[in-house]
């Protein structure tokens, strides 16, 4: 049963690397769109729209650490807009 899984495992990890090689676009947009919708259905919208204002803040924080860019100015800035 072990081999079973190990192989549905290879033939799972080959087809991602395919489909991220050839269609990268369709790819991504189809499991973040599968993504979306299961946490919509699981959380409803609005705590939904709040993880993901969340997961973009983290994302452009993190670039800027990333970047060896001064993330605390870059607060001060948006704050005081």
């Amino acid at each position: 049963m072990s081999n079973f899984w190990q192989g549905i495992g290879e033939k799972i990890s080959g087809f991602v690397m395919w489909a991220l090689e050839h269609h990268p676009g369709k790819f991504i947009g189809t499991v973040s769109g599968f993504a979306l919708g299961l946490l919509m259905v699981t959380l409803g919208f609005w705590r939904t729209m709040i993880l993901i204002f969340f997961v973009i803040l983290g994302f452009i924080i993190g670039k800027r650490q990333d970047d060896h860019q001064d993330i605390m100015t870059w607060l001060e800035k948006t704050i005081n807009k």
